[in-house]
């Protein structure tokens, strides 16, 4: 049974999950406090809410705690981003991860009782058994009893070839869903090549994520 989702933060990266959940058969609920953001994934998500996630009476009518799993992917605005978290827990919602790339963050979140940590610029493999087997993926969180998302650091020397030509979606049955490179998140096209050094976030099954791993290290 497919479970479904809530998204808050709906920057470039919740925006591409969205995107990538929709597209596995997943129920999606995106949120966001930008009405343009919201607008931008409007059409293909269950439901879209423009509204402040930092306010209870907004979250209250939205009914999160029925969701399985909120995933909040709110950016530079750590206020906001702890708000939202006490908010949720206090609400009872089931599982929460988010999104955080600074050490002192990812402390006050699990302080807070944060499921899991979403870090697409380290590695920092949640099981210690995929982390014996694997060559290069940096950090692993599921999502779903069968998809996951992965950040995979590309060791190659040379650019690779184009998204397209890898054909990462037919041959791995994986979606790219950012690359980080140099402190820059870019949102791949078909034209884009990993770089040596590039974290390469992936959403797919862990088989899936396993054979990109042995392709790309």
């Amino acid at each position: 049974m497919n479970k479904d989702f809530a998204i808050i933060g709906l920057g470039a990266f919740g925006r591409q999950l969205c995107r990538e959940l929709v597209g596995q058969g997943a129920e999606v609920i995106a949120i966001d406090i930008d009405e343009e953001q919201v607008n931008d994934v409007a059409d293909i998500v269950t439901f879209a809410y423009c509204c402040d996630a930092t306010k209870r009476s907004a979250l209250e009518q939205l009914h999160l705690n029925e969701v399985d799993h909120v995933i909040v992917c709110i950016g530079e605005d750590l206020e906001a981003l702890i708000l939202t978290i006490i908010l949720l827990r206090d609400l009872g919602v089931k599982k929460i991860t988010a999104r955080a790339e600074d050490e002192g963050v990812k402390r006050v979140l699990n302080h807070l009782g944060v499921d899991e940590i979403v870090d697409t610029r380290e590695l920092a493999v949640n099981s210690l058994g995929y982390r014996l087997l694997s060559r290069s993926v940096m950090q692993y969180v599921e999502l779903t009893g069968c998809h996951s998302v992965a950040t995979v650091l590309y060791a190659g020397k040379e650019p690779s070839p184009t998204l397209e030509e890898m054909d990462i979606r037919g041959k791995f049955n994986l979606n790219v869903l950012l690359i980080r490179r140099k402190k820059k998140d870019i949102i791949p096209t078909k034209d884009d090549r990993f770089e040596p050094g590039d974290t390469v976030t992936v959403f797919g099954t862990k088989s899936a994520i396993r054979r990109l791993d042995r392709k790309i290290s």
